[in-house]
């Protein structure tokens, strides 16, 4: 018997939450990894919190990629959803951040977040829209 497509639609609503909830700390994770252990920079410092702060830029973008590629329908909505999450979260951190990091870091933290759920829903699902609407001919661009 096949799963009725209103259930199926939820279940991977609920999946691409989790996938991308997920994918955000695991892609901050293999950054700091990376940054420690091939990159070699220490702890602390401004080239560090630069690079921190790309991690966790790429971090959005690959958690709204997976949530608007996995979504089964209304994908801008589910990128406008995880962009209220995370904001909510950013503005949590930034809130709990204090005077620990500089004012540039706390500010890029939430001021990019945008552009993250931005760029990851473009290369799921805005490039796919913009390359079938009408007038757009195949292999232009």
């Amino acid at each position: 018997m096949p799963i009725p497509r209103p259930l199926c639609v939820a279940l991977r609503s609920l999946l691409a939450l989790v996938l991308a909830i997920a994918a955000i700390p695991a892609v901050n994770l293999v950054g700091a990894w990376v940054s420690e252990h091939v990159f070699r920079l220490p702890a602390g410092g401004d080239l560090r919190l630069a690079v921190d702060l790309f991690w966790v830029c790429a971090a959005g973008v690959a958690g709204s990629w997976l949530m608007v590629r996995t979504a089964a329908a209304a994908k801008t909505a589910h990128a406008w959803a995880l962009f209220a999450i995370s904001l909510a979260v950013a503005l949590y951190g930034a809130i709990t951040m204090g005077t620990e990091f500089p004012r540039w870091f706390v500010f890029g933290f939430v001021g990019l977040l945008p552009l993250q759920v931005w760029l990851g829903w473009w290369l799921a699902w805005g490039r796919t829209r913009a390359d079938s609407s009408p007038g757009s001919s195949p292999g232009s661009g």
